[in-house]
């Protein structure tokens, strides 16, 4: 069965058109869903390259790291279609698409049965692990580098049938593609060897790795390239401090374990999960038992090795392809995720497809295939649902891991779109007291809640959580300036200074602090020190209109120079800041 394939066209194959149909019903509705405060949002706001796309930006994509990740080909896709939700999805959809093609075809040239190559189509198609890398925006780089990297396996397969050079070079260009769009690439190698070994029946010796000096040589300059990212350092140390060397033996049997049962029971997947809660000491009780099923696989593969030698080729498809994702040195800050088995699953769905076409010869019950099938597309169906929406995806990963630090992101997601898509204050109040409870790092979460408890006149409760998001980070000005406001509504204006310093200790000229400053000055009866702080302000922050309405003020209630105020209020206005066209009208434009 492993024999390699005469061409056949996939263009008159009706299953493959129903495939790709399916596909379509299952994931179309992706379309009208959110951008998500889950990694989407931070690629449109914390990197102003993206949305301004030109060639000095170009430049940066391929130059810096984002989110974490070394992706110059998904970031630029990101910046040509800018932050229009319904066309970033429709480009993860359409790589999906393309990608399921690609599969079709690569099955072709590993095996001359019609009905495996279909099987395996239509797992990758449509599993539920398939749906994370299509409905994520930010999982771009998993459909993207996957297409390039099955790209270069027909293109290698293809020079090895023909020995035609030009196609050498055209799996080496697009094994270049896929690692400038998603560093797991760097697997692409030993998937070589695999295929090899096992497709092109090659004996395994120092030549057969030599001749693949290129893309061992492209893996190592990617590979040190994505260690260099400095967060990534930081993720490892915070790992390395949480668990013993014994430990992440059994996290790296449980890894490898993980993918497959997942295969087999896709149930309870979850956008995140979380590296486990150790009790007296101890992993799970399935961190234990995940060694003892790997030595019992290995025992079975041993065995039968020459009687079902496509078996082999899966399994070892199956964990080249993964190697490089396993947590063995941790550098996330989760344990697995759905879309890291994207390309890998191929060898899997391999097995079940040879093991189906077995069996069915021998029992012809389709019934239980066509059963099955259904099954999982419609699990796919709802499992798209996930992405829908912060609260949908929250819900998901809230549901599915216990309470850690890190699941305090997903309380504090949930919470933003209760407060700002909903509008349900004590829902968000509620999930950001969880959160808060949940990470003693987290800053945002008491800071969210204290404004809320400031909106609620609740004034003891919002002193108490601006105090622990000062507590939480050492950098933000925010909750000291929005605490120093909270104190000039009872005139305590001494504390409220207090408060605007420790800010701007913070950030040296952050315009809010600035301005608080100022007021509090004014009303200490320092009016020349409020009207200098203003100016400073003015000239490190020149686009902060309330400065310039607050020094106007200043110059006419307490300098009487109206001249230099309504220049100040003139000023405001152009800025955009509110209400100004009637203070001008009522002492500037008097005649």
């Amino acid at each position: 069965m492993t024999n390699t394939a005469k061409k056949t066209s996939a263009k008159y194959d009706k299953f493959l058109i129903i495939i790709i149909f399916l596909a379509f019903a299952v994931y179309i509705k992706g379309l009208s869903f959110d951008i998500l405060n889950f990694d989407d949002n931070e690629y449109f706001s914390d990197y102003p390259e993206i949305n301004n796309f030109s060639l000095s930006s170009i430049i940066k994509y391929f130059s810096n790291y984002y989110v974490l990740m070394y992706q110059p080909l998904p970031i630029l896709s990101f910046a040509i279609l800018g932050n229009n939700a319904t066309l970033q999805h429709f480009i993860n959809l359409a790589f999906h698409i393309f990608n399921i093609f690609l599969v079709y075809k690569f099955c072709g040239l590993i095996s001359i049965n019609q009905s495996v190559k279909r099987i395996t189509t239509f797992l990758f198609a449509l599993h539920p692990l398939a749906v994370e890398p299509v409905m994520w925006i930010s999982s771009r780089s998993s459909v993207m580098y996957a297409c390039f990297y099955i790209l270069a396996l027909i293109y290698y397969l293809n020079y090895r049938n023909s020995e035609n050079k030009k196609k050498l070079y055209y799996s080496i260009l697009f094994f270049i593609l896929s690692l400038f769009s998603k560093v797991h690439a760097v697997s692409f190698p030993l998937s070589l060897i695999v295929v090899d070994l096992f497709i092109l029946k090659q004996k395994f010796n120092l030549n057969l790795i030599a001749k693949k000096w290129v893309f061992f040589i492209g893996s190592l300059i990617f590979g040190i390239i994505a260690i260099q990212n400095t967060e990534t350092e930081i993720n490892i140390k915070f790992s390395a401090g949480a668990y013993t060397y014994i430990d992440y033996i059994f996290i790296f049997c449980y890894e490898a374990i993980w993918y497959l049962v997942k295969i087999i029971l896709p149930i309870n997947l979850s956008p995140i999960y979380v590296y486990p809660v150790k009790t007296d000491g101890l992993l799970p009780f399935f961190y234990y038992v995940s060694a003892g099923i790997i030595i019992l696989i290995s025992y079975l593969i041993f065995k039968f090795k020459q009687k079902r030698d496509f078996i082999l080729f899966g399994i070892l498809f199956f964990y080249s392809s993964l190697i490089f994702v396993f947590q063995i040195v941790p550098s996330r800050l989760f344990i697995v995720a759905d879309r890291y088995g994207y390309i890998a699953n191929i060898g899997i769905f391999f097995i079940i497809a040879g093991l189906i076409f077995e069996y069915f010869e021998k029992t012809k019950a389709l019934a239980s295939f066509y059963t099955a099938a259904s099954a999982i597309v419609i699990i796919s169906f709802f499992q798209a649902d996930i992405w829908k929406s912060d609260k949908t995806l929250a819900d998901r990963i809230i549901e599915v891991n216990p309470e850690t630090p890190y699941i305090a992101r997903a309380f504090g997601i949930r919470a933003n779109y209760y407060k700002n898509k909903e509008n349900k204050t004590d829902f968000a109040l509620s999930d950001y007291l969880k959160a808060t409870e949940l990470d003693s790092n987290d800053w945002i979460s008491p800071y969210q809640a204290a404004l809320i408890y400031t909106g609620n006149s609740e004034l003891q409760q919002a002193i108490l959580y601006y105090e622990k998001a000062n507590k939480a980070d050492n950098k933000t000005p925010l909750p000291y300036t929005d605490l120093g406001v909270l104190y000039t509504i009872s005139n305590d204006f001494i504390k409220a200074e207090l408060c605007a310093d420790s800010a701007l200790h913070r950030s040296k000229y952050f315009a809010n602090a600035m301005l608080l400053k100022s007021v509090c000055r004014l009303n200490m009866e320092d009016s020349v020190s409020a009207k200098n702080i203003l100016t400073l302000c003015i000239d490190k922050n020149p686009k902060f209109s309330p400065a310039y309405k607050n020094r106007g003020i200043i110059l006419l209630n307490n300098f009487k120079n109206t001249e230099d105020a309504c220049k100040d209020f003139a000023k405001a206005n152009e800025l955009g800041e509110p209400d100004m066209q009637d203070i001008l009208n009522y002492y500037c434009n008097k005649k």
